[in-house]
């Protein structure tokens, strides 16, 4: 047994005949991934699933996923029904206000079981199963399905994959371990296109993103004294660049952790007019949770997320300033 919630999380799927799933506001491949292989596993068990997602768009390049048509986008929280639903699952969320898409909004009278990865998980659920030494919810519930001695088939496979490629930057983040490496394997053994998935989420990027990346490099800046790096975009560049879907996401994996003499580097976006969102990444260890934590997010030491909402851009890129600066480690 990997995990002795496993045993506890299943029974209370047993008794349920619908059952609702999440993916995350703004969807990444590990939240599609791995609720989509949910999805597949629940069905297998003979439940009524649905999937719902507080954004309108989702991450295209994993539409090759079964199931992904099925993802009800847009979903107005406030006026879900939950009374239809028996049991609430919600994975690689750190938050409640990382599901539904808002603050202070908590989903009344339905249980809700947390299946997640992050260390600043808010552990909001009746169950909680929480395992920050994974690299992903793909790998965990990899781990979850043995417990529970369900069949992987090819499909869920493949959704698994997605999710750990897209959480580990095709292995190159650390954390990726012989352990996972053993997963992947088996997954391969599977049927799971590891190829395929790579390709799908880093080599097959849409023009209008590599024009972000160019206004990103554009706007870069580094901070010699504190040892980080930086770029933040208005709204009005964004939305002329076509609003590409995981923008800030795919630049600051690509930027913010790979200039020689920094700690950490982030990419702020500004989404909507007054709502700044901004992606951090680690390169020394340096823990970035920490600073997304403070700025209303969380995630992980090498890769974390937060949001600043109310502020003009000029006000809100500022803000992140001074909370990096606060955090980091001052060069001499």
């Amino acid at each position: 047994m990997n995990y002795p919630e496993s045993q506890l999380i299943l029974e209370e799927i047993k008794k349920a005949n619908k059952i609702l799933l999440n993916c995350h506001r703004s969807p990444d491949p590990d939240s599609i991934g791995s609720t989509l292989a949910m999805r597949k596993v629940l069905i297998g068990l003979g439940k009524t699933v649905k999937v719902i997602c507080p954004s309108p768009e989702l991450y295209e390049n994993v539409n090759y996923l079964e199931g992904f048509g099925e993802i009800q986008k847009s979903v107005d929280f406030t006026k879900f029904d939950f009374s239809e639903y028996d049991l609430f699952l919600t994975l690689d969320s750190a938050s409640l206000s990382q599901v539904v898409g808002l603050k202070d909004y908590n989903p009344k009278n339905i249980k809700i079981i947390v299946i997640d990865h992050h260390l600043t998980n808010d552990k909001y659920g009746e169950i909680n199963l929480i395992d920050d030494k994974v690299t992903s919810v793909g790998e965990l519930l990899y781990l979850i399905f043995k417990d529970w001695s369900v069949e992987i088939d090819k499909n869920t496979a493949d959704c698994l994959m997605a999710g750990i490629v897209g959480d580990t930057g095709a292995f190159r983040y650390p954390g990726a371990d012989k352990k996972t490496f053993k997963i992947i394997g088996e997954l391969m053994e599977i049927g799971a296109d590891k190829d395929r998935a790579i390709h799908e989420l880093y080599r097959s990027e849409p023009f209008e993103l590599i024009k972000f990346y160019g206004e990103v490099l554009s706007r870069v800046q580094i901070d010699k004294e504190y040892g980080f790096v930086w770029s933040a975009i208005p709204y009005e560049v964004y939305e002329k660049l076509g609003k590409p879907s995981l923008a800030k996401e795919s630049a600051a994996s690509l930027f913010a952790q790979v200039v020689k003499d920094t700690d950490f580097g982030f990419i702020a976006l500004e989404q909507e007019k007054g709502k700044l969102s901004i992606s951090f990444r680690s390169r020394s260890g340096l823990d970035t949770s920490k600073i997304a934590k403070e700025l209303g997010g969380g995630g992980h030491v090498y890769a974390s997320g937060g949001k600043i909402e109310g502020l003009p851009f000029e006000e809100a890129t500022q803000r992140v300033l001074a909370t990096c600066r606060k955090y980091a480690n001052k060069k001499d």
